[in-house]
């Protein structure tokens, strides 16, 4: 990649109506429609924070993903998740940073990193000519993310606090996408990959993480919880539909890393 090509910045819009904000010292405004969005720290809010009482499926569990945030990139938490989907070994966080490194070689721009956690994979991607936008509905992911950035004095990672399936940015401004292990989370699968895809440019590569279907108590959990253990041509029939194209695969387990791209026919 070319060291000198600047990255464009993005501003975030309301992701309900999709104006341009204006800030403040303490929130993002919306002219249009009159909402109010907070900054905790540097990190906009987009979610009301009434919402994770409500009966609202999203956000089930958001409780345990929030005291989990300190340990999820912990050899122990890894180790663990591998294991409750009969993950044989080969599969790590180490390799899974590969694959998305590799998925995005080239990329230069702007990269949607979708249910970011504490910036796990968009942080060790950043460059400068590449910014990352990550999102995540777990406020305390969020700040985790934040004292790992601080820590480690990486620049161009901007964190969200928002649902996928209302994303606060305009149609077609992302280079590319990463969604590591969290698509099977997602109550509606279809909504979420439509609007990921709505957000990036034609032919613009996503590497997902994800579980799908098989005898593990992982995916068997997964299906007691509300959540989605995939059938390989189910997936695929959800990207299709979504505007991608492409589908290179490694499975270990019922764990599964893929690449997929946005159509160049659907913009």
């Amino acid at each position: 990649m070319s060291e000198t090509t600047p990255t464009k910045p993005i501003c975030f819009v309301c992701p309900k109506c999709k104006s341009p904000l204006h800030s403040t010292e303490n929130a993002l405004h919306c002219s249009e429609c009159n909402r109010v969005y907070p900054l905790v720290g540097d990190i906009p809010d987009f979610i009301s924070e009434n919402l994770p009482a409500s009966v609202d499926p999203s956000y089930r569990g958001i409780k345990f993903f929030n005291i989990l945030a300190p340990i999820y990139e912990s050899w122990l938490w890894q180790t663990f998740f591998l294991a409750l989907n009969g993950g044989a070994g080969s599969t790590s966080l180490r390799s899974i940073a590969s694959f998305v490194s590799e998925t995005l070689e080239g990329v230069i721009g702007n990269v949607l990193d979708v249910a970011c956690g504490p910036a796990t994979y968009g942080r060790r991607m950043a460059s400068p000519d590449r910014s990352i936008y990550g999102i995540d509905f777990s406020m305390g992911m969020l700040r985790q993310g934040m004292k790992y950035i601080t820590r480690d004095g990486v620049s161009g990672v901007h964190l969200a606090r928002t649902r996928v399936e209302e994303l606060p940015f305009e149609n077609a401004i992302f280079d590319g996408a990463i969604c590591g292990g969290s698509l099977h989370l997602f109550p509606d699968t279809k909504l979420a990959l439509h609007e990921i895809a709505r957000t990036l440019k034609a032919d613009a590569p996503l590497a997902v993480t994800t579980v799908v279907a098989g005898n593990s108590p992982g995916a068997h959990s997964l299906k007691r919880h509300g959540g989605h253990a995939f059938e390989l041509p189910q997936l695929q029939q959800y990207l299709s539909e979504a505007g991608f194209e492409g589908f290179a695969s490694k499975q270990d387990g019922t764990f599964i890393t893929f690449s997929t791209r946005k159509a160049a026919s659907r913009m």
